[in-house]
C-alpha cells in the first residue's frame, strides 16, 4: 500500500508575559516623624518590550483615596502629621486598557516629634508677691534632640508671652489679677508642628494676714 507524503505539524508555544509586576509600596524615610516630608512610592517593573506603555498610579490610606490616578508613581506629604498614619496601598493601571493591579498594604506610623505639652507651676500654692514660674513641659524625640522648639503662654485665652525658645514664663511678683486659666503652645521654628496644652487654673492667693501678725 502506497503511503502519502508525511505532514509535519509544528506547535508554537506562546510565552505569557506580565505587562508589569505587582506593585510594592516603599516609604522614605523608613521612620517618619511629625513634620518630616514623607515620600510613598508605588514600585513596579514594566515589561521592557512594552516600554512605551503609559502607567497610572493611585494611592490609598485605610482604603480611602489620598491621591487619584495620574502618571506619577510617587505620593508626597510635605509635612507629615500623626493623622497621616495608616495602612497604605497603591494601584497601577494602564491609561487605556483593562490591566490593573493592587499592592499589598503596608502600615506607616508617623511618630511624635514632641509630646503634647503640659503646664506645670511650682510651688503648687502661689501667694501674692511670690515669684511665679509657669513651665511648658514637653518631651522631644531623642533622635531629634537638636530640634529647636518655640513656646508661648496664654491666660484666659490672651497671650501673656509670645513665642520664643524659653519653655518658662516668669512673673517676678505675682498679683491677684495674675490668677486665671493658663495654657501653652509648642511649635517648631518652621511652624510645621504645633501643639497646645490642656488648661490649668492658677489661683494667686492673698497674703496670709494672720501669719504676718504672728511674725
Amino acid at each position: 500500500m502506497k503511503r502519502g507524503p508525511e505532514v509535519q505539524v509544528c506547535v508554537i508555544l506562546m510565552e505569557s508575559r506580565e505587562l508589569f509586576s505587582p506593585p510594592e509600596i516603599k516609604v522614605t524615610p523608613s521612620r517618619v516623624i511629625e513634620g518630616d516630608e514623607m515620600t510613598v512610592r508605588c514600585d513596579t517593573i514594566l515589561d521592557p518590550l512594552r516600554g512605551d506603555t503609559e502607567l497610572h498610579f493611585a494611592f490609598y490610606r485605610d482604603e480611602w483615596t489620598v491621591r487619584r490616578y495620574n502618571v506619577s508613581d510617587t505620593y508626597r506629604v510635605p509635612s507629615s502629621q500623626l493623622e497621616d498614619s495608616g495602612k497604605y496601598t497603591c494601584g497601577v493601571r494602564m491609561r487605556f486598557g483593562s490591566v490593573r493591579k493592587m499592592s499589598d498594604g503596608i502600615y506607616i506610623q508617623i511618630y511624635e516629634l514632641f509630646s503634647p505639652p503640659e503646664i506645670k507651676v511650682p510651688p503648687s500654692r502661689v501667694i501674692e508677691g511670690d515669684e511665679m514660674t509657669v513651665r511648658c513641659d514637653t518631651r522631644l524625640d531623642p533622635l531629634r534632640g537638636g530640634k529647636e522648639l518655640h513656646f508661648a503662654f496664654y491666660r484666659d485665652g490672651w497671650t501673656v508671652r509670645g513665642y520664643n525658645v524659653s519653655d518658662t514664663y516668669r512673673v517676678p511678683s505675682s498679683h491677684l489679677e495674675d490668677s486665671g486659666k493658663y495654657t501653652c503652645d509648642v511649635r517648631t521654628a518652621s511652624q510645621t508642628v504645633r501643639k497646645r496644652s490642656d488648661g490649668l487654673y492658677i489661683q494667686i492667693h492673698g497674703e496670709d494676714v494672720n501669719l504676718k501678725e504672728c511674725l
